[in-house]
C-alpha cells in the first residue's frame, strides 16, 4: 500500500475527551444532546444539571437536532425541554425518536389527562387519582370488549405506561400522580381535534 492510499486521520479539537474524539461539543453539551434524542424529556427537578446545560447551550442543542430533522422545545414557565420530530413539509425525513405504539386505551387516558392540564392555570401543579381517571374513562368500557375486572387492568396498564414514560411522576400518595405539563405541547390542535372526534363518536355510536 502506498502512503497515498492511507486515509487521513482527522486531528482530535480542543473538546476532545478520548483517543480519536473528534466531537466539537463540550462533555456536558453532548450529555445533553444524548438525553434529548433518549426521552422522553428533561426537567429541572429531575436533570438539573442538564437543565441547565439545555438553557446555556440552546442555540447549539437546537441546531443539532435540526441536524437530524428534530424539533426542540424548551418550556421555561414549566423548566422541561424534549424533541419531537419536526415539520419538515414535503421533505421526506426518516425517523430518529423511537416511537411508541398506543393502544386505545393510552390515547384516551392521555386525552382526558390533557383536558385536565388545559382546565389549569399555566404553573399550577395538576394531580390526578388513578380512581378519578378510571371513572371518567368508564364511558369506553364498552369498546375495549372486556368486564369490569379486565377494564379496570387495561387501565393499570396504561397508567403504568404513562408514569414510565414520565408523563406521570409520583406524590407522597400512593395511586395520586402528578400530570406532566409536557402534555400541554405533545399534540397540536388538529390531532386533538381528530383523535377526540373519533372517540366522541364511538360513544355517540355505542350509547343506547
Amino acid at each position: 500500500m502506498s502512503d497515498h492510499d492511507v486515509e487521513p486521520t482527522a486531528e482530535p479539537g480542543p473538546t476532545a475527551a478520548y483517543a480519536g474524539d473528534t466531537g466539537e461539543l463540550s462533555i456536558d453539551t453532548r450529555r445533553a444532546l444524548v438525553q434529548l434524542l433518549k426521552g422522553p424529556l428533561i426537567t429541572a427537578a429531575k436533570h438539573p444539571d442538564i437543565w441547565r446545560t439545555v438553557l446555556r447551550d440552546e442555540a447549539m442543542l437546537r441546531s443539532r437536532a435540526a441536524d437530524v430533522f428534530l424539533d426542540l422545545v424548551v418550556d421555561d414557565e414549566n423548566q422541561l425541554a424534549f424533541t419531537r420530530p419536526a415539520d419538515t413539509g414535503e421533505v421526506d425525513a426518516p425517523t430518529v425518536l423511537r416511537t411508541e405504539r398506543l393502544t386505545f386505551m393510552d390515547t384516551v387516558m392521555l386525552l382526558a389527562l390533557r383536558q385536565l392540564l388545559l382546565r389549569s392555570q399555566p404553573g399550577d401543579r395538576v394531580i390526578v387519582d388513578r380512581d378519578e381517571i378510571a371513572d371518567q374513562l368508564e364511558m369506553y368500557r364498552r369498546h375495549t370488549d372486556t368486564d369490569p375486572a379486565g377494564f379496570r387492568k387495561r387501565i393499570n396498564a396504561s397508567w403504568t405506561k404513562l408514569t414510565k414514560y414520565s408523563l406521570l411522576s409520583s406524590t407522597t400518595t400512593e395511586d395520586r400522580m402528578e400530570v406532566s405539563p409536557v402534555l400541554r405541547q405533545l399534540f397540536d390542535a388538529d390531532q386533538i381535534a381528530i383523535v377526540a372526534g373519533e372517540f366522541a363518536a364511538i360513544v355517540d355510536q355505542e350509547t343506547p
